[in-house]
């Protein structure tokens, strides 16, 4: 009997040591994708501001984003099944609420103790980065646990709207988006869209980038089924944000697609950025 603990007692060290593993690369994934929107003055007070209904959409879109993230490119073993793609989401989820409470505790933001609810409203603004960060850390940061991320037509979308999210994420709250479009004119929204689809298509296919892919099917279906989309993907991403955030309350419409579509260079070319990663 005694042996056979002996035997047991490795795999499960083993084990306790690549979940710790795990999560030190979740907390660090997150302080890296999140901590410019951590140290933005804009999304603390917009967490006190925020409709709560927003709020709650956008954390349950983070959640659905976390979870298909980790089915997709997740730390855990093939066929593990949905349980475990929803505890890896959970670990990064919890690493990624301990990387933003820790950090703005630290720095003043909040109060867990006396402001309790402002605090909350906050950490759940800041937990868009902060938990993709966290998915993607796991499952593409050091060797322990990773597992071969699934290449399909929905999962290269996938990853490019999560690539959209983390550029845009932090700088969607700002004011530079609402300046930029209004100094814009007619002209000049067409323009960046041109200009946000030659950048894409040019870093993921052309300029030769580590990890650059190969025009598969020719160049014209790469760019109408990757390219194309994956911009529509970001320019849906940024217009979401801005809503959230609050930009287009008050607007027109024309204004509106002109902020989308400034918020959308960042957002396109973090999509762009994640499929180069991967």
């Amino acid at each position: 009997m005694a042996d056979r603990g002996d035997q047991q007692a490795p795999p499960r060290t083993e084990d306790r040591h690549l979940l710790a593993k795990s999560s030190g690369r979740a907390f660090g994934g997150a302080l890296l994708f999140a901590l410019p929107l951590l140290m933005t003055m804009e999304i603390w007070e917009l967490g006190l501001s925020i409709p709560r209904y927003r709020l709650g959409l956008l954390l349950a879109a983070t959640v659905l984003l976390v979870v298909f993230l980790s089915q997709h490119f997740g730390a855990g073993m093939p066929g593990v099944g949905w349980p475990g793609y929803l505890a890896d989401a959970g670990v990064a989820f919890v690493m990624a609420a301990v990387a933003t409470a820790l950090v703005l505790g630290v720095l003043a933001v909040i109060r867990p103790v006396q402001g309790w609810q402002d605090s909350l409203s906050i950490i759940s603004l800041e937990m868009l980065p902060a938990a993709v960060g966290a998915s993607f850390a796991r499952s593409q940061l050091g060797v322990g646990g990773r597992r071969v991320p699934t290449t399909t037509y929905g999962g290269e979308l996938l990853l490019m709207a999560a690539g959209a999210v983390v550029f845009a994420a932090n700088i969607a709250p700002t004011e530079e988006v609402v300046l930029l479009a209004a100094k814009m004119g007619a002209w000049h929204p067409v323009a960046l869209v041109v200009l946000c689809l030659v950048l894409m298509h040019g870093f993921v296919y052309s300029v030769g980038f580590r990890g650059q892919e190969p025009a598969v099917g020719g160049v014209l279906r790469s760019f109408l089924t990757l390219t194309v989309v994956g911009y529509v993907i970001a320019l849906v991403v940024s217009a979401y944000l801005l809503w959230t955030f609050g930009r287009f309350d008050g607007v027109g419409a024309a204004m509106a697609v002109t902020e989308a579509v400034v918020l959308a260079l960042p957002a396109s070319l973090g999509a762009a950025a994640a499929r180069l990663i991967l």
